[in-house]
């Protein structure tokens, strides 16, 4: 039996929404998921389906319910640039005025550059054990929300 585009495509993007580590970001993120869902596919779908997308196959990929119309995907995309945008010129400015390199932030930029590393490098060690992989990336999470109630102020003794 072979799988469509489509199957293949959704269970990707399915996959992907299903990272521990991705859903605690996007819930701390400007974007909603359906912002998420539909950048991605705008970015990436064409990718992720292994085949050129028009904006009809993109909308038909977004959720499981069988997709949303053009105009919903169109709409939902362009809220989710104006997102992106207005948090990369966030992160712009903090870089120009230097308080990326201040010690409240400075965490967050080096997380950042670790993150895709150590979830690689869990997963080498951890292998089949997901039951391992999941204790050690709830761990990373907790600590990525200490520093992040640190820097809200919520918890001064980082």
């Amino acid at each position: 039996m072979t799988t469509s585009w489509k199957e293949t495509a959704r269970g990707g993007i399915r996959d992907l929404l299903s990272d521990p580590v991705l859903r605690a970001m996007l819930e701390r993120s400007s974007l909603t998921r359906a912002q998420f869902e539909t950048f991605l596919l705008d970015q990436m779908g064409s990718e992720i389906a292994e085949k050129r997308l028009n904006r009809h196959e993109m909308a038909l990929l977004r959720r499981d319910r069988g997709g949303i119309t053009r105009g919903s995907f169109n709409r939902t995309l362009k809220q989710g640039r104006t997102n992106v945008s207005e948090s990369i010129h966030t992160m712009l400015l903090l870089g120009y005025c230097r308080l990326l390199e201040s010690p409240g932030l400075a965490p967050f930029v080096e997380a950042s550059d670790r993150l895709r590393t150590q979830l690689d490098e869990l997963r080498k060690a951890t292998g089949s054990d997901k039951t391992l992989f999941d204790r050690a990336v709830k761990q990373m999470l907790e600590d990525l929300e200490h520093g992040y109630r640190a820097l809200m102020g919520w918890d001064r003794d980082v």
